[in-house]
């Protein structure tokens, strides 16, 4: 027995974080630019030729048509979807389309979180930035220090960066983690959407947009610290290169050291991610972009038995801060790279085109001590067994192995596309047409403990850590690659008020998985997948539409057993409404949809096949998700939304299943977020924010034997604008951010007989300085 491990949680110093941290915010500010105005030139080209374009000619943003020679715009003006935008609403979307389109244009549910809206409530992680958008359920594992998991409409959420796909496999903990900080905005496209990203899952993908250099110079640095001794530094860094307008760049930095709710868990990062933009001509743009992160963490996801957590049991709750694992051997490394860039040529007024290219390399290893519930839970009816989780009759000991996963992963992806805008008679087209290419390798090496060690077993209610046990041997691996090729074509057709969205697409995979040096097993796929769309817009700014659209992915990977997955296919249709207010800076949206997919690939309710999953037969989900957003003059931004999902397994091999709903998906969830800051008078500059976040109970297994209660979060936070005190501290923000604030304990969803809590109360202050 160790010493040095007893009841109480022992927190580790996080002196040398914090001057790592300090050290990284303070020894890059040399970077800063010189402050200049941005000059936009709006062209005559169009005009010219005799050709309308379709965005001047029905987007909303444009006040008049009238051709001026030349127009010089002090600030920022929203050009095209990839420009930062001030505030809460965002009207265009590249993820939509992969065309410049206004998003009431899209015959598509589309959500974008912008990085105000997220930074407002000091998101940590990917998964608190979209804490408030409907039809995404996120942090199913509690507070997890690992990955980012979303859940979209019923299905898991496919993840994108710059409109690329981050390649993962579910054999693999070697998955790219991005830090919100360095996002400008996170935008999230619902249902089947294969006709432009090829292979995805039917419930939609989440596509975090990087930041990226701007015209106007930009520096920000930012301290923070609060629950969990966190102690964060960031800065942001962007201008012109020694004054020249054709050569922008941008830096992002961030350093933390922070403990978790979980004791001997620590969630400690560092984050650099520099850019830079080209310009020789107007015609021509060549944006840099790359980032390098260390993550080393531990595993704050703790398998908790469901008795004694949303079962009674004779001891008591436990507690949420409850670790299972062994501090000296527990913990999660993982070292990632991606370099890759955007660009973009326009021939003339008609063509334009563009590549997008990314590669990316993960390394992690995995550590942990877990718990072993094969006697508690009966997979066969997937029913839990009174009390045969714990190892003594009273309840308090659990069995628990030991794992260690090496996992190494590269990706390269590319997206090659040619636009054309032009007109046939009074019909408009903004017709795109593109190939794109993926490559994904994965390595692993694996191993175990023994099963039922005597000196593994754990009272989880008076745990003593330290015993002596044989670590596992990474003696078993896995290699997986895939390439896959997928061609596409679109045309979004403009007439009058009506836009047709039409887009087809062919798609071919290969891929291939062997297991411990055993014969290599193939996988070859080929799908064709369309999408239709139809909207019509009116004066009044509302645009009801209704779309068709389809899905395709070959599931890369194999079950526990060492066989692969098939392919999954989706089909959805989708009717909705769009409404911009004319005159105020808002968005409302509604859609409804009914979505089948075939082969649904779900976790492994196995305890001992952590990491790993099973396919059922058929799946439903249908539904409406509404949603609000407003940056309003009167200091007022909002955020609001409410989403019911009716999900019910159509068909599968276990009959217990059948008519079930589907894993981590609630009924009802809604939420709205409020943040006002006072325009005139004593109080100029305070502003004050609040929050409520609703969600029903969620089945974790499909025998919908397990569900977890329903819960009401509350947020809040309060901030203010320093310079209102004295001009010699203009650019600086003080803020204080509170979340879960009334410490409410609850649960994100259980299976296989255990149970994750979600996020305890938080509470981070910082202090921003932009200039």
């Amino acid at each position: 027995m160790n010493p040095q491990f007893g009841n109480a949680c022992e927190r580790s110093p996080v002196n040398e974080i914090l001057r790592k941290a300090i050290f990284v915010a303070l020894t890059t500010t040399w970077s800063s630019g010189d402050l200049a105005a941005e000059e936009v030139q709006e062209e005559s080209g169009a005009a010219e030729a005799g050709i309308v374009r379709p965005d001047v000619k029905q987007s909303p943003d444009v006040q008049s048509e009238e051709i001026l020679p030349t127009v010089s715009v002090v600030g920022r003006k929203e050009t095209k979807a990839i420009d930062p935008v001030d505030g809460y609403v965002v009207k265009k979307s590249l993820s939509g389309s992969k065309t410049d389109t206004p998003l009431i244009e899209v015959p598509q549910s589309v959500s974008i979180i912008n990085k105000d809206e997220f930074a407002a409530r000091t998101a940590q992680s990917i998964t608190q930035a979209v804490a408030y958008t409907p039809g995404v359920v996120t942090g199913m594992f509690g507070p997890s220090t690992r990955d980012d998991y979303f859940n979209l409409r019923g299905f898991e959420g496919t993840q994108y960066l710059d409109g690329t796909r981050l390649m993962s496999s579910s054999s693999s903990y070697a998955q790219l983690r991005v830090d919100p900080y360095g996002m400008e905005r996170i935008e999230i496209l619902r249902g089947p959407s294969s006709v432009l990203y090829g292979q995805n899952a039917p419930g939609g993908l989440v596509n975090m947009m990087s930041k990226r250099p701007t015209a106007i110079p930009f520096h920000e640095v930012q301290f923070l610290g609060g629950s969990y001794d966190r102690v964060q530094g960031s800065l942001d860094l962007s201008g012109p290169v020694a004054g020249r307008d054709d050569l922008l760049y941008r830096l992002v930095a961030l350093g933390r050291g922070s403990d978790t709710q979980v004791d001997f868990v620590e969630d400690n990062r560092y984050y650099v991610a520099p850019s830079f933009t080209w310009k020789p001509s107007d015609a021509t743009t060549f944006t840099f972009l790359s980032h390098y992160q260390k993550d080393e963490t531990g595993n704050a996801m703790q398998f908790l038995p469901y008795e004694g957590t949303v079962l009674g049991n004779p001891n008591g709750r436990i507690p949420t801060s409850r670790f299972l694992g062994e501090p000296d051997f527990d913990g999660y490394d993982r070292e990632q790279f991606a370099v890759g860039y955007a660009f973009e040529h326009r021939f003339n007024q008609i063509f334009t085109a563009r590549q997008n290219l990314r590669y990316a390399n993960i390394e992690s290893d995995y550590r942990g001590i877990y718990p072993d519930y094969f006697y508690g839970f009966n997979y066969d009816t997937g029913r839990l067994i009174p009390r045969a989780s714990f190892v003594d009759s009273q309840m308090r000991s659990i069995n628990r192995y030991g794992a260690q996963y090496k996992d190494n992963t590269d990706t390269f992806t590319l997206d090659n596309q040619a636009q054309a805008d032009f007109v046939t008679g009074s019909i408009a087209h903004t017709a795109l047409v593109g190939v794109d290419y993926r490559h994904f390798s994965a390595e692993r090496l694996r191993g175990f403990t023994d099963f039922e060690l005597p000196e593994l077993v754990l009272d989880i209610y008076n745990p003593v850590y330290g015993k002596p046990f044989a670590r596992p041997v990474l003696d078993s691996g896995t290699d997986q690659e895939q390439d896959q090729i997928g061609v596409y074509a679109q045309d979004q057709i403009k007439w009058n008020h009506w836009i047709a969205t039409i887009g087809i697409r062919h798609d071919w995979v290969s891929a291939s998985t062997r297991s411990n040096g055993s014969v290599e097993v193939p996988q070859e796929d080929e799908a064709f997948t369309y999408r239709t769309g139809l909207s019509y817009l009116f004066d009044s700014g509302v645009a009801p539409y209704y779309s068709y659209s389809e899905s395709f992915e070959p599931s890369v990977g194999t079950t526990f057993a060492g066989v692969p997955f098939k392919p999954t296919t989706g089909q959805q249709h989708e009717f909705g409404i769009k409404y911009q207010p004319r005159g105020y800076n808002a968005l409302l949206t509604a859609a409804f949809f009914h979505l089948i997919q075939q082969n649904v690939l779900t976790a492994d309710p196995e305890p001992t096949h952590a990491g790993y999953s099973i396919q059922t037969g058929e799946a439903r989900s249908q539904g409406v998700e509404l949603e609000g957003k407003a940056t309003l003059d009167m200091g007022l931004n909002m955020a609001a939304s409410y989403t019911y999902t009716d999900t019910k397994v159509t068909q599968s091999n276990i009959g217990s299943e059948f008519g079930n709903n589907l894993t981590y998906t609630p009924e009802h969830q809604a939420a709205l977020w409020l943040d006002y800051t006072h325009q005139l008078g004593d109080f100029r500059g305070l502003g004050l924010g609040g929050g409520l976040r609703y969600a029903a109970g969620n089945y974790g297994d499909l025998s919908n034997s397990q569900k977890t209660p329903g819960y009401v979060l509350v947020d809040a936070a309060v901030h203010y604008d320093l310079g209102q005190l004295h001009h010699s501290m203009e650019g600086m923000r003080l803020g204080v951010n509170m979340s879960n604030l009334l410490d409410h304990e609850y649960f994100t969803t259980c299976y296989g007989g255990s149970c994750f809590y979600g996020d305890r109360r938080s509470v981070l202050a910082s202090l921003r300085y932009n200039w």
